[in-house]
């Protein structure tokens, strides 16, 4: 039997309740990339585009948004049979100009011709983690890094990839990692996944009209890890939950482990409402300073 909660655990669940009443609505979805998904009806449309909101989820809201749109418009009222139907020959040039922060035209090719790829072999992205995750594991990692590697390990040719180096200034360069690997994130490789994560939240956390709960037969909320970054740290350090310095894998675990004591079944239902919160509403009254 689990110990009860201290004073202090109390007091974190409450502010943290109030965060979720106040944040956790529907009417807030304009703020997060999710708000695309929930334009379609499909499971495995929004399965799809699910993934691709979670990839992109870097940077400013806007510009997120409006990668979004522009990647989504050539895919019509069904992208996943769209991917389905389009082999990586297919898809040179169906994404003209395309650019997001680092991310360019083919990387948008090649990432494509990578779900299309899974969605003909598996026949969608809910198949495929039924397929290579184990639900008695304790939590996501193994099947988070299992999905991704399945993913990439479809084949793109003959779409080229795009060499990406850094020039040093004394005229030596080096190869950076091709950009599909940034865009789906492997716990494997160190990474905190966020993005991954964040998409996981959304597949296994039930239809509240914010999360989809695709996955929630399968995958059990339980599970998932908080999607961290240096806004959610930094909350989560005033809350008490890490004293991490760095929004990296282990912070994400100690977070996740601290909110598994406040909500064992579904510990980051908090996570939209401390996103939306935003660090200036989490500093005076909603801590008690």
């Amino acid at each position: 039997m689990a110990r009860p909660l201290s004073t202090r655990e109390l007091r974190t669940k409450a502010i943290l309740d109030g965060l979720h009443d106040r944040y956790h609505r529907a009417e807030l979805l304009g703020t997060d990339p999710l708000c695309l998904v929930h334009r379609y009806t499909g499971a495995e449309d929004r399965e799809i585009v699910a993934l691709l909101a979670a990839a992109f989820a870097s940077g400013n809201i806007k510009s997120i948004i409006a990668a979004l749109e522009r990647l989504l418009a050539p895919m019509g009222a069904h992208p996943a049979a769209w991917l389905r139907e389009h082999p990586p020959a297919e898809l040179a040039g169906r994404f003209p100009g395309f650019v997001h922060r680092w991310v360019r035209e083919v990387d948008a090719e090649i990432l494509c011709a990578h779900l299309g790829g899974a969605l003909r072999r598996h026949g969608s992205l809910g198949a495929l983690w039924r397929a290579v995750d184990d639900p008695a594991e304790p939590d996501t990692l193994n099947g988070l890094g299992n999905f991704v590697e399945a993913i990439l390990a479809e084949p793109v040719d003959p779409l080229a990839r795009r060499e990406r180096r850094v020039e040093r200034a004394d005229g030596s360069s080096h190869g950076l990692r091709s950009v599909e690997t940034i865009l789906l994130t492997n716990p494997r490789n160190g990474s905190a996944c966020k993005r991954m994560h964040l998409f996981l939240r959304w597949m296994a956390r039930p239809d509240d009209g914010i999360d989809l709960g695709l996955w929630s037969d399968f995958l059990s909320p339980s599970r998932l890890l908080i999607p961290v970054d240096t806004h959610v740290l930094k909350q989560s350090q005033r809350l008490g939950l890490t004293k991490a310095k760095l929004p990296t894998a282990r912070a994400a675990e100690e977070i996740t482990r601290r909110l598994r004591r406040l909500d064992p079944e579904d510990p980051i239902r908090y996570d939209f409402a401390l996103v939306r919160a935003g660090i200036a509403e989490l500093r005076g009254s909603l801590l008690g300073e």
